[in-house]
């Protein structure tokens, strides 16, 4: 016995036993769980964009969103051109055609002409009106339009890929009608409502 106590060093009272003790085993439902929901601080709803975005635009001064409606007039113009398949016999697409040209060279002048201050156009002919020049312009390309994208809705569309072009056309015809006519509502806000051109 001497012996054995002999090979102990002090302060290990646990060295005689041969085996280690065994911890009791964890019962998976005595673990308790701190149910916490995490809190996302990333981007926001999309409807809190949404709603950001039209807050954004109702505050935007009048002649920046007239210049972006003009730009939206011009891609909505492209793209109903780059998709419009007339058929030899329908007058509606031959039409519709001819003024889809014309109001996108007009517009794009008009375009241009605002974003240079009017170095391109009225700065050659200052004497002319141009607030009521362009109200009665964009007031006749929606009327006209309008009614050209229902005649290019009910018009023969030919087969095929003709037939799927010219309906991607007749709708992007429709929606440039529509941004004109928002263009035009615009303008008349500009005249009559008594506020700048600037919105303020």
């Amino acid at each position: 016995m001497t012996g054995i106590f002999a090979q102990l060093s002090a302060g290990e009272p646990d060295a005689l036993k041969t085996t280690p003790e065994k911890q009791p085993p964890i019962n998976a439902q005595d673990v308790h769980v701190v149910d916490v929901p995490v809190l996302d601080g990333g981007a926001p709803a999309p409807q809190g964009r949404f709603r950001a975005a039209c807050t954004r635009l109702a505050n935007m001064p009048r002649s920046a969103r007239r210049d972006r409606t003009r730009l939206l007039q011009l891609l909505l113009t492209a793209g109903a051109l780059g998709c419009i398949r007339p058929q030899y016999s329908d007058g509606f697409q031959w039409i519709a055609l001819y003024v889809l040209v014309h109001s996108f060279v007009a517009s794009f002048v008009l375009f241009w002409d605002r974003r240079s201050c009017g170095t391109i156009v009225r700065s050659l002919l200052p004497l002319v009106d141009w607030r009521r020049l362009e109200v009665r312009y964009t007031a006749t390309v929606t009327l006209l339009l309008y009614v050209l994208s229902y005649g290019l809705l009910a018009a023969h569309k030919g087969y095929g890929a003709d037939e799927t072009c010219n309906w991607i056309s007749s709708v992007l015809t429709l929606l440039t009608a529509l941004a004109y006519g928002a263009e035009t509502w615009l303008q008349l806000r500009d005249t009559y409502d008594g506020r700048t051109l600037d919105g303020h």
